[in-house]
């Protein structure tokens, strides 16, 4: 495996990760889906498991469900996620701006989607998504974690190019 694909592997398995309840770096920020929607938390602890044919399709059931926005945007950042660690691109980005449209200060939802962007080398997507959860948290560990893999994609494939070119 190269770097370029590790690196993204890691970018998208925190992206799963930071989007569950926890008492990570910002609390406040935290995604907490109770009780309310038991399909949408199991299609969560699901993802962070890493059984993620189930947890997409728990969470796509809990989406059905009347929910409040905020764990609908949190559900569709989950399956964002999700959909990125299955390399299914196009419903990955679908589900990051839904979520992104249901909750703009989900910087949860900016990572993932920077996922996507990065996965499919648009770097400087990417880059303006981490930028803008970074004024969101500017303080995640997550978000500096993928600034700094994304730049290290960046630069991998420019020496790429670069190679092929000479």
């Amino acid at each position: 495996m190269d770097i370029a694909a590790l690196a993204f592997v890691t970018l998208a398995a925190a992206s799963v990760a930071s989007s569950l309840p926890s008492a990570q770096e910002e609390p406040m920020s935290a995604t907490v889906i109770g009780s309310q929607n038991e399909l949408l938390s199991s299609g969560a602890a699901a993802l962070q498991e890493g059984r993620t044919d189930l947890g997409i399709r728990l969470t796509l059931e809990g989406l059905k469900l009347p929910s409040s926005a905020h764990d609908l945007a949190a559900g569709h950042a989950n399956l964002c996620a999700g959909y990125v660690l299955v390399r299914l691109y196009a419903d990955a980005l679908t589900h990051c701006d839904t979520a992104i449209g249901l909750d703009p200060s989900n910087w949860r939802a900016y990572n993932n989607r920077a996922a996507v962007y990065s996965a499919l080398g648009l770097y400087e997507q990417a880059l303006a998504d981490v930028e803008a959860g970074l004024k969101l948290s500017p303080n995640s560990a997550t978000l500096h974690k993928s600034l700094g893999i994304i730049r290290e994609n960046q630069n991998v494939t420019k020496r790429r190019i670069r190679r092929r070119a000479a």
